[in-house]
């Protein structure tokens, strides 16, 4: 049997994070489970206020909150980390956003795949529901696609704490404070940690079984949001490469692809009249010059700004 903490961590989402946390209270679980809130807004602190009431009510499982003052998403990580890693006879770590909600079955089939393919390090699919109607355009774009792989099995590198399971024994192995608080507030910091994993020789593996669903807003299916979580993504990916290759190795690995984004983006969407491919085709050109601004250090800090509720 495994012991789990379930690491969430929140800000300004009450009711967001209120649909996580039942969905988690519905589990059907062999496994040992408790759960684990970092609450990272220091002024209103609603994120502690769902934890104790719920608590009060008789939640199913050992839930705790704590409050990290200092924003950002590492910050919140590394202290979710270090307090379940200070819990005796942890076996692993499970991380899930606060705009997302569990199946079931979600926590057995991350440690199914743990075991079956030995993997330190487990992620799961992510579907997509629109928390209002969403236009055709925008709904074909594929940052609004759920996040599948088709079938489980032993995978090259997981991206994301969205949905992901990681053993106890491998945080301990990567050091203190995994995540980079250098990215605070630009994101890829999770992608940032197991890119380091990887190249460590750590294993990962993928669970189609393991669904979480993500609830999106209306204010992130607009053509400005679209475009620059793509020059986001960009800027983040570059910054992840940087660190394990250095500037010179980094430009010249995504030289080419900066280029492409670039023509394709440029040319693209004069090409057509249908409005989701011109935003997906420009997409591109954001997502190129997010790689340059990732290369040169500049910082776009979309996490400055929640959405949702």
């Amino acid at each position: 049997m495994a012991n789990v903490v379930i690491c969430i961590a929140t800000c300004n989402r009450p009711q967001g994070l209120t649909r996580t946390l039942a969905s988690l209270a519905a589990l059907e679980t062999r496994h040992r489970v408790d759960i684990l809130v970092a609450d990272n807004d220091a002024e209103r602190q609603q994120g502690l206020a769902v934890v104790e009431g719920l608590a009060s009510a008789g939640y199913r499982w050992p839930i705790e909150a704590l409050l990290v003052r200092e924003r950002g998403i590492p910050l919140v990580r590394n202290a979710l980390v270090e307090a379940a890693l200070a819990r005796p006879g942890i076996t692993h770590v499970a991380m899930m956003d606060d705009d997302e909600a569990a199946c079931p079955g979600w926590i057995d089939a991350l440690v199914a795949a743990a075991d079956r393919w030995n993997a330190d390090v487990v992620g799961g699919a992510v579907l997509r529901e629109m928390d209002s109607q969403v236009a055709p355009w925008a709904e074909r774009h594929p940052l609004l696609q759920p996040k599948r792989r088709d079938k489980s099995g032993p995978v090259t590198l997981i991206d994301s704490t969205a949905n992901v399971l990681i053993g106890a024994d491998a945080l301990r192995r990567i050091g203190r404070r995994p995540f980079d608080e250098r990215m605070a507030l630009t994101g890829g910091s999770d992608k940032q940690l197991f890119t380091r994993m990887q190249r460590a020789g750590f294993r990962f593996a993928w669970s189609e079984e393991a669904l979480v669903t993500e609830l999106i807003p209306a204010s992130r299916v607009t053509a400005k949001w679209l475009l620059m979580r793509g020059y986001r993504v960009g800027m983040t990916d570059m910054m992840v490469l940087r660190t394990h290759r250095g500037r010179l190795g980094a430009a010249l690995a995504e030289t080419p692809r900066i280029l492409a984004g670039f023509a394709v983006g440029a040319i693209g969407p004069f090409a057509t009249l249908d409005r989701g491919k011109r935003v997906e085709r420009l997409g591109k050109l954001y997502r190129a010059a997010g790689k340059i601004a990732g290369l040169t250090g500049y910082h776009y800090e979309e996490y400055r700004k929640v959405h949702g509720a």
